[in-house]
């Protein structure tokens, strides 16, 4: 259920209400709440296409695959969410996974959906305002979202209200996951003193320093408080291994040997054995389940 002035507008399924909010680009435009200008050059655009082409096809795939197994063997198409989708590839991946998955987003690479094969169900939207009902989603999941929420536009500054505005958006995620439904989010490590994901200039392999004390990354503890105080039952970490495919840095041998050791730290920490290893420093990237 959302609120544009005094009317109310239910989403369902098959998209009825859609009609009353305008069209940008050819997709219903839903936002509440604000919209986020981010990078829309040809080499961010480049590098998110190849980069989620291997995260949804080795970790996003296999793991609602193993998570929905009696459903799709019935052939069931469980409902997912992709939380800020970006140009939408995991939804198109998901979708011809066999997977009903929808995505939203409020940024400026929506203007590449129009090339996705499976666009319709695409909505511009803000998460901390998602414009669908309660208990709607078999699973809901993001990516590096949380990081970019509460923060000054496209910046690592976090603003004063950044911990209401992140409790918000884990709100909102467990709210429209159905009971017992799945919740994931993914993102550097707040511990970590090195940032893989954000600052790095083109051509460039030093990562970002993340100087101890920045509230811009979070942590495992940071996912397990928000969704804990969000209604969910039990929040774990997940294993990482098959989330970065290093394809910018598999191109050069500086970069594979540079990224050896990131993979190996990757590997280690998603075995049960090392499983101790996720919320320390060691591991520069996070992942979060938790059931409704």
């Amino acid at each position: 259920m959302i609120q544009k002035g005094e009317t109310f507008v239910s989403v369902d399924e098959d998209g009825r209400g859609l009609e009353t909010w305008k069209q940008e680009n050819g997709f219903p435009d839903l936002v509440l709440g604000g919209r986020f200008d981010d990078e829309t050059d040809e080499r961010c655009r480049c590098y998110e296409i190849s980069s989620n082409e291997y995260s949804t096809e080795n970790f996003w795939i296999p793991l609602f695959k193993r998570r929905f197994k009696a459903e799709l063997e019935r052939g069931e198409r469980p409902r997912i969410l992709s939380v800020g989708c970006g140009i939408g590839v995991e939804v198109e991946m998901l979708c011809e996974a066999g997977f009903a998955c929808y995505g939203i987003d409020n940024g400026n690479r929506t203007k590449d959906w129009p090339k996705r094969k499976f666009s319709s169900g695409l909505l511009l939207a803000n998460a901390m305002h998602m414009p669908f009902k309660s208990d709607s989603f078999d699973a809901v999941f993001c990516g590096c979202v949380f990081p970019h929420v509460g923060v000054v536009g496209d910046s690592n500054i976090t603003s004063e209200t950044y911990l209401l505005d992140r409790q918000k958006l884990a709100d909102e995620m467990v709210r429209v996951a159905k009971p017992s439904g799945l919740v994931v989010a993914c993102s550097p490590n707040r511990m970590c003193p090195f940032d893989i994901f954000h600052g790095r200039e083109a051509g460039s392999y030093l990562p970002r320093f993340n100087p101890w004390g920045s509230r811009f990354l979070l942590s495992i503890g940071d996912y397990k408080r928000m969704f804990g105080s969000a209604g969910c039952s039990k929040v774990e970490s997940l294993p990482v291994e098959g989330f970065w495919g290093f394809v910018t840095m598999n191109n050069s041998i500086k970069g594979r040997l540079l990224s050896a050791p990131i993979k190996l730290a990757f590997r280690l920490a998603s075995t049960r054995a090392f499983r101790f290893l996720r919320p320390s420093p060691f591991l520069p990237w996070v992942a979060v389940g938790g059931t409704k």
